[in-house]
């Protein structure tokens, strides 16, 4: 593993620890060795905008939605590869990853929302900023873009995992992709609870957590390439 791959990994677990089940962590893992492979076999490409984006880049983008940039949270383990923490107006938690490997470029978005009363349901309008926010900091889509293309997509029947011990509570998940001329990208989202009391014979939720995350490729190859990989056992 390369250095550029291994900051990726780095910056990449540290994402993964906030989302806080052993669930997530198994995705992360398994996201974390396919970004692994897919930049160490990439190969040379254009980047028609700065990318990595600037702290003062991403400071500017999220001023326009209203949201903060922690600057102490920003992070970078190597060149090219640098994790950004904002708040947002609504107080969700965000962390952006951004990595060049071998000319490639890649964003990760994440934005996590706890403490719901109510058992959410999804829409794309509470998902706009967010995907906003990717949409500038990738580069190369036009205003609304990404945003128009997503939104346009079904909402599919969520899926729901079978029971079972590191299953959590109330674990519902959607997802999406789009081709778009600038880029491909993959959308999630999931709900779990948040407090549960654990009383007999059923627990009683308390509040809702919600995570949405948005992925940005240069290509559908370069998406299907990790995916790919990722379905092979371990």
């Amino acid at each position: 593993m390369n250095g550029k791959i291994h900051g990726l990994y780095t910056m990449m677990i540290h994402i993964a620890r906030k989302q806080g089940t052993a669930v997530y962590h198994r995705r992360f893992s398994c996201l974390l060795l396919t970004s692994a492979l897919l930049l160490a076999l990439s190969g040379c490409g254009s980047n028609a905008t700065k990318f990595p984006p600037t702290e003062e880049a991403v400071q500017t983008a999220a001023e326009k939605l209203g949201w903060t940039l922690d600057t102490e949270g920003t992070q970078s383990w190597a060149e090219d590869q640098i994790l950004y923490t904002l708040v947002t107006s609504d107080q969700a938690n965000v962390s952006v990853s951004c990595a060049v490997a071998e000319g490639k470029r890649f964003l990760m978005e994440n934005c996590v929302v706890t403490r719901l009363p109510d058992k959410p349901q999804f829409a794309w309008e509470d998902w706009e900023e967010v995907i906003a926010l990717a949409e500038t900091l990738y580069g190369g889509f036009s205003e609304g873009e990404l945003y128009q293309t997503l939104s346009k997509q079904d909402i599919p029947e969520p899926e729901i995992p079978p029971a079972g011990p590191d299953t959590p509570t109330g674990l519902e998940s959607l997802s999406w992709e789009a081709e778009l001329p600038a880029g491909y990208g993959s959308v999630s989202w999931s709900i779990t609870a948040g407090t549960v009391e654990h009383n007999f014979p059923s627990p009683v939720i308390q509040d809702w957590r919600i995570t949405f995350s948005i992925s940005l490729y240069e290509s559908k190859d370069a998406y299907e390439n990790m995916d790919a990989v990722s379905q092979v056992p371990s």
